[in-house]
């Protein structure tokens, strides 16, 4: 624990309130957290007794839980990396910053065939085990990349102004060549978002009628 300093602090940044521990505020030493929450240095405090940053409040729960942690966790949907680069760069968090800097170039490396905005649809034909892709074929081919083979893409696609629909990829629960989860993750993995599912039909339906269908919607650009 640094000299002066209580265990457990409060810390109140442009108008948002976070409580941690002296340890972790203070975690990198060459920081301007570090420097600040020393001992070596004065710090402002609110009418309330909190000690007081003016920076952007929000952004700074990344900050926090990067201290915290010592690991980048960003929600798929994040696109404020100027922001968050910014004060990272002022609080002089080296790890942070580096962190970001891949990040960043992992998620611009994943929309670089595409604009990084549009809609998947993954449908599941339970009763042929088949998943089925349909959406821009930028983005379809962007994100199953690994699973399509070009010939074949070309010639099994039903094309609509580059629209792709009802592309059919074999699946087989607990042995497939894509399986549901994995299409969730490599969707995830690229940024977007579950916006909405349904489905219809029952066992006792005719062949065909069972399905299960998934919207997936990418909204922001890096």
């Amino acid at each position: 624990m640094e000299e002066g300093f209580p265990r457990i602090i409060n810390v109140n940044v442009g108008g948002y309130v976070y409580t941690t521990t002296i340890d972790t505020i203070a975690r990198d030493p060459n920081s301007m957290l570090g420097a600040m929450f020393s001992g070596r240095q004065q710090i402002a405090k609110d009418t309330r007794g909190n000690y007081f940053i003016d920076r952007a409040g929000a952004m700074f729960r990344h900050i926090l839980n990067f201290l915290r942690t010592s690991e980048l966790c960003l929600p798929q949907s994040f696109d404020e990396f100027d922001q968050l680069s910014a004060e990272a760069d002022f609080y002089q968090v080296q790890d942070l910053i580096e962190a970001l800097q891949i990040f960043r170039e992992d998620r611009r490396r994943n929309l670089q065939l595409s604009e990084g905005q549009g809609t998947i649809i993954v449908s599941v034909d339970r009763y042929r085990n088949q998943l089925l892709l349909s959406g821009r074929e930028d983005l379809v081919k962007e994100v199953f990349k690994e699973y399509i083979k070009t010939s074949e893409f070309v010639l099994t696609l039903l094309r609509a102004r580059g629209y792709v629909r009802d592309y059919r990829v074999p699946w087989k629960p607990g042995g497939a060549e894509l399986t549901k989860a994995d299409a969730f993750d490599l969707l995830y993995g690229h940024g977007f978002v579950l916006e909405g599912c349904n489905g219809g039909g029952s066992d006792a339906d005719e062949a065909g009628t069972q399905f299960q269908e998934y919207i997936f919607v990418r909204k922001n650009k890096l």
